[in-house]
């Protein structure tokens, strides 16, 4: 269940004889994901293209990615790891030079690692193996191991804190801890948040962190949001807490650490789910993708459990995800003129004013536009897709 609501916990197999991109050009990196008939395994593509025009997109030039988490975009460089999956243990890197996607090497992680995000700091990469309670380090120019940190002391309930999605801001590397206990799920009865902190000139522990009071848990999405922790233009860092994927009924929503600070700030907890929705009449359970706009804004998808199918709920048909605006100051939610979707249809990114959000609507599959200047928005979806639509990443945007 869990699994369906992140899109998949498996990926599979890298093609060797997949084709190469030699004559697409563009600035716009976009996924997509082609389930098997069980729903939880599938293939997935990502390809360059240069603009939003209306179009359709099939795969035949793309790259194969991985089906359990999107590319991880930093910078020009892209990184594609196996999430959770047992079928590949392979980190592959990847660049974007000229409009095109170059390789430029892999490195061969352990074996069921539960590799989930990936974070730059210079040559330095660090990975966080969740379900090792490790966090490796490699040389990302050289694909070669520098070291790793064993951080099984923080678990939790268990010797494994599971390391998710992780920032870097000055020195510092941040990194959120899902703490989840038997499965997928952080303990029901301990609704806490925790974030490990590591030095990253000496590759040193620094402290563990941890908020008790805002009824949160499970800070990061851990296999599908690589900008689930993200930071401001005021270098504040804010957390996207997802909580058991709302079935613990804990509260969800955003913490934050202030610029300056490495704790954090006890003024601050944004609840999104007993936040009333403008233009809609249930609040989410919790929030599936984020992406941060500037001035306090975030547009993101979020989920509406009370739209489950009953007695039973259908994970693949149900649609359950409507678009968002946040406002991080006023701590305020509104509901975006586009069309509910499922679970295979959760993303959103940036280009320019215009959001781009990745739906399955009753009508179609792929990007829908929304103008963040207008208010406008797309009847169906401008860049339809061969599959359900995965990520899409626009080059040199700022969050």
């Amino acid at each position: 269940m869990i699994g369906l609501l992140g899109i998949s916990l498996l990926s599979c197999d890298n093609d060797d004889d997949a084709p190469e991109v030699k004559d697409e050009f563009g600035d716009i990196l976009l996924s997509s994901m082609l389930p098997n008939p069980d729903g939880v395994s599938g293939s997935a593509y990502m390809q360059v293209i240069n603009n939003i025009d209306a179009a359709e997109y099939d795969n035949h030039k793309a790259l194969p990615s991985s089906y359990s988490v999107p590319p991880i975009v930093i910078g020009n460089d892209i990184f594609i790891v196996p999430g959770w999956s047992n079928q590949s243990s392979t980190l592959e890197k990847y660049t974007w030079n000229n409009g095109q996607i170059e390789n430029k090497g892999e490195y061969e992680l352990p074996s069921n690692s539960g590799a989930v995000d990936v974070v730059t700091k210079g040559d330095k990469a660090y990975v966080s193996l969740n379900f090792l309670g490790k966090i490796l380090i490699i040389n990302h120019q050289t694909m070669e191991k520098i070291g790793e940190l064993d951080i099984s002391e923080y678990g939790v309930g268990d010797n494994n804190p599971d390391p998710a999605i992780m920032l870097v801001r000055d020195k510092l590397l941040y990194v959120g801890l899902n703490q989840m206990v038997g499965g997928y799920a952080p303990d029901p009865a301990r609704a806490k948040v925790d974030i490990l902190i590591v030095d990253t000139e000496t590759d040193q522990t620094v402290k563990m962190i941890t908020d008790s009071t805002s009824g949160m848990s499970m800070p990061t999405k851990p296999e599908a949001d690589s900008k689930s922790i993200f930071m401001d233009e005021n270098k504040d860092i804010y957390i996207n807490c997802i909580s058991g994927f709302g079935f613990l009924g804990q509260k969800s929503g955003f913490l934050r650490i202030k610029a300056g600070e490495t704790d954090f700030d006890k003024s601050y907890s944004f609840d999104v789910t007993q936040t009333n929705v403008e233009g809609d009449e249930f609040s989410p359970a919790y929030l599936l993708k984020v992406q941060y706009a500037g001035n306090d804004k975030v547009y993101a998808t979020g989920n509406i459990n009370e739209r489950y199918s009953v007695p039973e709920p259908n994970y693949v048909e149900d649609r359950t995800v409507i678009c968002l605006e946040v406002d991080l100051k006023t701590k305020s939610l509104k509901k975006l003129n586009l069309p509910g979707s499922t679970n295979y249809g959760m993303s959103v990114g940036s280009y320019k004013d215009k959001m781009i959000f990745g739906l399955v609507t009753e009508q179609d599959a792929g990007f829908y536009v929304y103008d963040t200047k207008t208010g406008e928005a797309s009847t169906t979806a401008v860049l339809k897709i061969a599959g359900y639509p995965g990520d899409f990443t626009h080059f040199g945007e700022k969050y």
